[in-house]
Formats: C-alpha cells, sequence, structure tokens
C-alpha cells in the first residue's frame, strides 16, 4: 500500500499583507493609549487614515482634472484653498477638507451619495 498525500487547495487562501508589520508598529507608536476605541473609532487612528487616504484621492483626482486642462490649452486654473464638506460613509460623518478650483468646477466622482440619518436623500 502506499500512502499518498492529496493537496488540497484552501477554500480561505492567505490574502498577502498590504501593510508591513513595520508599518503597522509606526502607525501604533502614534496612539496614546492603545485601546479599541483609540485606534479603531472615527476621531482614532482607523478614522484619521481614512480621513488623510480620502482627502489624498480627492487632492490626485483634482491634480489630473488641471493637469489635463493644461495639455488642453486651457490656462488659469489652479488651486484656491480648500472648502470644508461632509461625507456620510457607514460609520457616520467624515469631515474632508476638500481642495477648490479658480475658473470651473470639478465634478469629483462621489465618495458616497448623500443622505440624512434616515437615508433619504
Amino acid at each position: 500500500m502506499t500512502n499518498t498525500t492529496v493537496n488540497k487547495k484552501s477554500k480561505n487562501p492567505k490574502a498577502p499583507k498590504l501593510f508591513p508589520d513595520e508599518l503597522i508598529d509606526q502607525l501604533l507608536a502614534q496612539v496614546q493609549s492603545k485601546d479599541a476605541e483609540s485606534i479603531l473609532d472615527e476621531s482614532g487612528l482607523a478614522g484619521q487614515l481614512k480621513k488623510q487616504l480620502a482627502q489624498r484621492m480627492l487632492a490626485a483626482e483634482l491634480t489630473h482634472h488641471l493637469e489635463t486642462e493644461a495639455a488642453q490649452g486651457k490656462s488659469g486654473s489652479h488651486r484656491n484653498g480648500t472648502s470644508p464638506k461632509t461625507v456620510i460613509t457607514p460609520n457616520g460623518e467624515l469631515k474632508l477638507d476638500i481642495s477648490r478650483k479658480v475658473n470651473g468646477a470639478v465634478n469629483f466622482l462621489p465618495l458616497q451619495p448623500c443622505g440624512n440619518a434616515n437615508g433619504n436623500r
């Protein structure tokens, strides 16, 4: 009788780590208290990361928009400060500072449909 090992593919394969442990350690070192609220709350580490990622994404979209206008020979548009905006997320409101543009509007892609607490627009 021969022993045969059958390799079955795991139903839940491990996803590769998006962030190295060293980066997570650096982020956690910035948090004063290490309780769940300080890390996962909207005002904690996770909320700050979400805010910075959203603002960076919107800034990149504006940069692309301005570069496209410049490439098309349209001039005069540039950044002109920021405006406070509130984005509704599944975890609550997220207050962002959105870059403004001189000479026209930028139609940003929506991050989340706006609505009130009841989901009405």
